[in-house]
């Protein structure tokens, strides 16, 4: 299957992006493999989770690239700050690269800030709903054990959240938030949103400490927020 103009536009926005601190976190690239599996199917990815991992061989075929149609511009640098907001928050170097990205679409440095500030407050919001799920999951059996208290810790690092916020979440753990009102949130996302929602959550999901009952509860959302069992399997055994 062929990639749309916008389509690989997209990917090496992104690739870009997430080589901009020359060291490729392990959520950014996780974000970028998400990208790639909803776009391409098996063997057909392998060429260019090669090309993505090769930072100079990238921004080659960046350079042989005709531009996107306009329409498609915003969109695609969008889902490329995303994946800088991945491992917490975007650097100035990250923003750096996504402003070349911008240059290259006919997007200005104003319009480009802007973009990144929208996707910044639609990832918080997302952020905090995986924070209260994550507290369901963690609350199950009704008590929190030192390695889940360090795994949560972990996944609010990576989150974009403020360090206020991370800290409301801290001192509230153990207190479960209301499961309905916390999936109603994920549920009402974007399609896209719900699915970098069960993408966030699988760190905390794959640790050892994790229980049957935890994993059950995660393939339960996956499929409410659209992504099939053997999808969050995928993302559960690639991690």
């Amino acid at each position: 299957m062929a990639l749309s103009p916008e389509q690989e536009w997209t990917l090496v926005a992104c690739g870009l992006v997430a080589h901009a601190d020359e060291v490729v976190d392990g959520s950014e690239w996780e974000h970028v493999l998400f990208l790639l599996d909803e776009r391409l199917e098996g063997g057909e990815s392998e060429p260019w989770v090669k090309l993505l991992s090769d930072r100079e061989r990238l921004r080659q075929h960046v350079a042989s690239l005709q531009p996107p149609p306009p329409l498609f511009s915003e969109e695609i640098l969008e889902k490329a700050w995303r994946v800088a907001l991945s491992d917490g928050n975007g650097s100035t170097s990250e923003a750096a690269v996504h402003d070349e990205v911008a240059t290259l679409l006919g997007i200005d440095a104003t319009q480009a800030a802007e973009i990144r500030e929208h996707a910044a407050e639609r990832a918080a919001k997302r952020a905090e709903l995986v924070a209260g799920f994550a507290a369901v999951l963690i609350g199950l059996d009704h008590s929190v054990a030192p390695g889940e208290a360090a795994q949560f810790d972990l996944l609010l690092q990576r989150l974009p959240l403020t360090d206020a916020r991370r800290e409301a979440h801290r001192r509230s753990l153990g207190e479960s938030p209301d499961v309905e009102v916390v999936l109603g949130g994920l549920v009402a996302l974007d399609r896209e949103d719900r699915r970098i929602v069960v993408l966030e959550l699988v760190p905390l999901v794959h640790q050892a400490a994790s229980t049957e009952r935890e994993r059950e509860l995660f393939f339960e959302l996956a499929e409410r927020l659209g992504v099939m069992r053997s999808d969050a399997e995928q993302l559960l055994a690639r991690w």
